[in-house]
């Protein structure tokens, strides 16, 4: 549903998740070169990893039995240029607020309605954005405050801002490009826990077309979630969390709503040089069927480091180029009306699987 929720956005990082927890912020955004005119899509990560162990260097842990404890500031761009880099803080190199999201390390800063940051690797990125988050997607009291203080589940997801105004400048080895309110296509959420779910999905977009009227749905977006969430270490399959916002009203498939017996079956993998994602999913009023394609050279190989240390203990790939189609329906017992055939691009793409 579109409802906003700024304390989930806070960092949650004591008690258990101070010593194995991590807190990720992710952005994504679309600008467009100030010289060419060609459009490129950015995303930009902000992750504090297990604080409470910290120091002032960042600690990777690389030593037997070592936790990491950092401060990870990853930003890049989707497509065929596709890369990613990222800086590492030590803990006492940051600082943050409690009562509200801020967040300041290096060159590198997060709140709520801004980012900005500067790192140099292989390639350079600088940013600096203001942020109007205008479409939420809260998944309900799976991710509430009873249930996070008793956290029972590995992984925790907020979506703040499904449909994101940004606006500002990036810019990447030596090239400016702007970024506008009306062209960013932007997206902005939190993901918290003790672990990675696995196997995950997760899509997300707000560049539309309906197919029954022609037009841009221009008030629409939507997030799409889902795999196997694990509670007190037992794994739950196939369940959805899934917001269409079309048009001014929400249509979700949500496992976490009691009384809707959401369900979901979904499919990822590579064929002929492409990734697909295929996701079918239903409740008791509404229906959805989603397929996304994103071309093999224009996704990454995507690492995060588990809050025990492990790396690469599943594969994650992403990507923000997918475009495809969903079909949405309206349903009455087994009885399903289609609401609109809806196509996407310029989709956010991601999977973590096994090995």
């Amino acid at each position: 549903m579109n409802k906003h929720d700024i304390k989930r956005n806070l960092p949650m990082m004591t008690g258990k998740l101070g010593i194995c927890g991590y807190n990720r912020w992710f952005h994504s955004f679309t600008g467009k070169n100030k010289k060419t005119g060609k459009k490129r899509v950015f995303f930009v990560e902000y992750c504090i990893m297990n604080p409470e162990l910290g120091g002032k260097e960042p600690i990777m842990g690389d030593k037997p039995y070592q936790r990491p404890a950092y401060l990870m500031v990853k930003a890049g761009a989707w497509g065929k240029r596709g890369f990613q880099i990222k800086q590492y803080y030590g803990i006492e190199e940051m600082e943050a607020a409690g009562t509200f999201l801020k967040i300041t390390a290096g060159e590198c800063f997060l709140s709520e309605n801004n980012i900005w940051g500067r790192i140099r690797e292989e390639h350079s990125m600088m940013w600096s954005l203001r942020m109007n988050k205008k479409v939420a997607f809260h998944v309900g009291y799976s991710a509430s405050k009873p249930v996070r203080e008793m956290n029972p589940f590995d992984m925790y997801w907020h979506a703040e801002g499904i449909r994101t105004d940004y606006e500002g400048i990036v810019t990447v080895d030596g090239e400016s490009y702007e970024i506008t309110p009306k062209t960013c296509h932007g997206y902005a959420d939190k993901k918290w826990g003790r672990d990675f779910t696995c196997p995950w999905f997760w899509l997300y977009g707000s560049q539309m077309k309906s197919l029954k009227t022609g037009k841009l749905l221009e008030r629409s977006a939507f997030a799409i979630g889902g795999g196997n969430p694990v509670i007190l270490g037992f794994q739950l399959r196939n369940k959805p969390f899934a917001d269409i916002y079309y048009e001014g009203k929400s249509r979700e498939i949500n496992y976490s709503i009691p009384g809707t017996f959401a369900r979901m079956r979904y499919a990822c993998g590579m064929k002929r040089g492409k990734v697909l994602w295929h996701v079918k999913a239903v409740n008791l009023t509404t229906a959805l069927e989603v397929k996304i394609i994103c071309e093999e050279d224009e996704v990454q190989k995507m690492q995060y480091q588990a809050p025990d240390g492990t790396w690469n203990r599943d594969v994650t790939i992403g990507g923000g180029t997918g475009k495809g189609e969903i079909r949405l329906y309206r349903r009455s017992g087994n009885h399903y009306t289609l609401i609109d055939k809806i196509l996407v691009k310029g989709v956010g793409c991601e999977y973590t699987g096994k090995k």
